[in-house]
């Protein structure tokens, strides 16, 4: 009897452990299986997320601020309350950058400041007058623009004069209140893609001028009812660019700072 008794319970406990075998196979299909689910699921979000992961690394690599640059510091501009101020803003949150102030506008000075291969950019503050310069320091100003470098104007209605007979431009000057919104078909693969949406108007004066009367090699960054306030125009390898806030105050300015650093990168 006792051994009759031991038979159905060893039949049982077989029973049982081919059960618990069969559960444990399945369960290590099914995980498997699900394995192979969240590997290729995790396979298409990394391949959908590369490219953008690709554009900012890139962005990363390119992005470095400019460490040198000269800017114009003579009788034209407002050496009292400006000058200083625009420099400070400048080397805002970029310490390491060397700003190169010079005074004097005769050829010699002005050939010696264009012809300096380690500095890509040249800035000129707000024009509170037409600057005495002649026609050989315009010609070798086209020259530096023209050979891959960055020539940035801040503005006033003066500073677009000047650009117009320089480069022969035909800007004309126009003023609409802000705020004004970002172009983002145009920024795309610049500087300014990574500005805000907006700009405010500033407590300061702004001169824009007609986004028609921008060249075809052009385009505007910031705009409102047909009035560009940030562009830039492609001149053979360089870039002449214009913001048109005249930084004549450090009150009130928004996110014009960031824009003049994005505008130094172009």
């Amino acid at each position: 009897p006792k051994g009759s008794m031991e038979r159905p319970s060893m039949r049982a406990l077989h029973t049982a452990s081919a059960a618990l075998a069969l559960c444990l196979v399945a369960l290590a299909g099914w995980h498997l299986q699900n394995r192979d689910s969240h590997f290729e699921l995790f396979s298409k979000s990394a391949a959908a997320a590369a490219p953008q992961q690709t554009t900012e690394l890139s962005w990363l690599q390119t992005s470095a601020f400019v460490d040198q640059i000269y800017m114009y510091a003579g009788l034209a501009v407002d050496n009292k309350h400006e000058t200083g101020f625009i420099a400070k803003e400048i080397r805002k949150h970029n310490y390491q950058t060397v700003v190169r102030l010079f005074t004097s506008l005769d050829d010699a000075t002005v050939r010696a400041v264009l012809w300096d291969q380690s500095v890509h950019c040249l800035v000129w503050p707000p024009l509170v007058r037409y600057p005495g310069i002649s026609e050989t320091a315009k010609t070798d100003l086209r020259a530096y623009a023209a050979a891959g470098n960055n020539v940035v104007f801040l503005g006033n209605y003066v500073a677009v004069q000047f650009m117009n007979d320089v480069f022969g431009f035909q800007l004309m000057s126009d003023y609409k209140d802000g705020p004004y919104y970002r172009n983002d078909r145009n920024v795309r693969g610049t500087p300014f893609q990574w500005s805000m949406n907006r700009l405010q108007q500033p407590d300061g004066s702004v001169y824009g001028v007609k986004v028609d009367s921008i060249p075809m090699d052009g385009k505007c960054m910031f705009d409102t009812m047909g009035a560009c306030v940030v562009f830039y125009i492609k001149y053979n390898l360089g870039t002449v660019t214009y913001i048109a806030f005249d930084y004549d105050t450090p009150y009130g300015i928004d996110h014009w700072d960031q824009i003049l650093h994005a505008g130094m990168m172009m």
